[in-house]
């Protein structure tokens, strides 16, 4: 006996005259061929079932994705305002210390002058107690010069009054 496939499995009728042994047979091929039926309207329900969970998913997945995006594109903004505002105090800051600096140099040379002002200060009020020492001994020696004068002068007064008296 030669094996042959089930022309009804793939949707294909054999028209064949049939008899009435043929047609009993026939009704238990009709019945596999309802149970085939039923099990593929199973299949093909429970297919349209993965299919809409498969959809839903994805529409999930695609909702996800868009959420995703919108927070990443909120977060490089964020970090872009970030990155700018830092940007801008880093180049503030840098005025800032670019200006102190100028300030501690200009400040650094005011105080060498004003040091400089205090030496030659200094060396003015040095040289003025120089002078004034060397004129106190002048004075005191004027003064000396003086006191010898007078007591030669009062000893002349005296001269001449003891000369008048005689």
């Amino acid at each position: 006996m030669q094996k042959e496939l089930n022309p009804e499995l793939f949707g294909e009728k054999k028209v064949v005259k049939s008899s009435p042994a043929d047609a009993a047979a026939n009704l238990g091929n009709n019945s596999n061929y309802l149970n085939t039926d039923r099990q593929i309207f199973e299949l093909r329900s429970q297919n349209q079932n993965l299919h809409n969970q498969l959809e839903k998913i994805v529409g999930s997945v695609n909702e996800w994705i868009k959420t995703s995006n919108v927070k990443f594109e909120k977060q490089a903004s964020l970090l872009t305002r970030l990155e700018q505002s830092h940007n801008g105090l880093a180049t503030e800051a840098g005025q800032k210390i670019s200006m102190l600096s100028a300030k501690v140099n200009e400040r650094r040379a005011l105080d060498l002058k004003v040091q400089e002002m205090v030496d030659r200060h200094n060396n003015i009020v040095k040289s003025f107690e120089v002078r004034m020492n060397h004129l106190q001994k002048l004075l005191a020696e004027k003064e000396a010069q003086m006191i010898a004068s007078q007591a030669a002068l009062n000893e002349a007064k005296m001269e001449i009054a003891r000369l008048k008296r005689l």
